[in-house]
């Protein structure tokens, strides 16, 4: 079972004052220390209410910061770039980190300021699906074949290549989010090393697992999807009432949004033994990872009770 921390990176530059991101490599820093398996950084362009820094440069500069802990995107928007551009940046951080990038990638969804946000970045928000695949499936053979063309439906090149190649070989894992959307478990079954879902209901959990491992079969890929992560927002407290309490605050204020427009959110909010009992099923029906979303002003603390009290209860 491995844990990964979202780092925030909206309250950085979204606030009065200068942007700096200090306080994010001390984060960073923390979170390595503390045992944290991965951490993650959220990906927006062109939204203000809801900018972040850069991911991939970010990320560059996380490498720097860190020896050990992995780095990644989630839910990154890959379709908004070229692809090899694209690839030829993640190969790149990935040489820095010395191998350490994991890109959790998605569609997207139909919200409105999604659409916008793909039509601002020149890619009509009807092709998003495609392209991504698509994406994905160029940047794979970008990391390992010296050079080719490619005629595609989306993407056309003469002989291409790019340097440097991933040190992960053969290449930097994609895992690849999806809920409820047929097209989706099938994207994960035919493209993906990995799942990211926020689905909050166990039995769909399981469901959709078979699904992705039924897709993964038939194209040939029988037990390449090894990851099954799950995008969750966390808040532990001694008493599960103050817990859930906080929690739901700390959201709305992050957010800026009330709760009824925040439920489509996965929460794990309570005692440890409330938490652990939630996750036990999911680890039951494949869960290997949790990417963790803290919901509270002191991270030191929940992540103590992470390693102490959640993490023990899980092994």
């Amino acid at each position: 079972m491995e844990f990964g921390l979202l780092l925030h990176t909206r309250d950085l530059i979204r606030d009065e004052g200068p942007a700096s991101f200090d306080t994010l490599w001390e984060q960073a820093e923390k979170a390595e220390e503390a045992g944290y398996d991965h951490i993650w950084l959220g990906d927006s362009v062109t939204i203000l209410n809801r900018a972040r820094g850069d991911a991939l440069t970010t990320m560059a500069a996380l490498a720097c910061k860190t020896e050990r802990i992995r780095l990644g995107a989630v839910p990154f928007l890959g379709a908004l770039r070229n692809p090899v551009l694209l690839a030829h940046t993640l190969a790149t951080v990935d040489v820095i980190s010395q191998g350490r990038v994991i890109l959790a990638v998605s569609v997207g969804p139909t919200r409105d300021y999604i659409q916008r946000q793909f039509e601002a970045c020149g890619v009509p928000a009807g092709e998003k699906a495609g392209r991504l695949s698509e994406t994905i499936a160029l940047m794979r053979r970008l990391w390992t074949e010296e050079s080719f063309a490619y005629e595609g439906k989306y993407f056309r090149f003469e002989e291409i290549g790019v340097l440097p190649k991933p040190v992960q070989q053969p290449g930097i894992p994609i895992w690849i989010a999806a809920d409820r959307n047929e097209t989706g478990f099938k994207r994960v079954g035919g493209l993906g090393d990995g799942w990211v879902t926020l689905v909050s209901s166990l039995e769909q959990f399981g469901e959709n697992r078979r699904k992705i491992d039924e897709h993964a079969a038939s194209c040939g890929r029988p037990g390449a999807v090894t990851a099954s992560a799950l995008y969750a927002t966390l808040r532990m407290d001694r008493d599960g009432d103050a817990a859930r309490d906080k929690g739901w605050a700390w959201m709305e204020a992050f957010f800026r949004q009330p709760r009824a427009r925040l439920e489509y959110h996965f929460t794990i909010f309570g005692t440890p033994d409330e938490c652990a009992e939630r996750l036990r099923g999911y680890v039951r029906s494949g869960l290997t990872a949790v990417i963790i979303r803290i919901a509270s002003d002191d991270p030191a603390e929940q992540t103590r009770l992470i390693f102490e009290e959640l993490s023990p209860r899980l092994a």
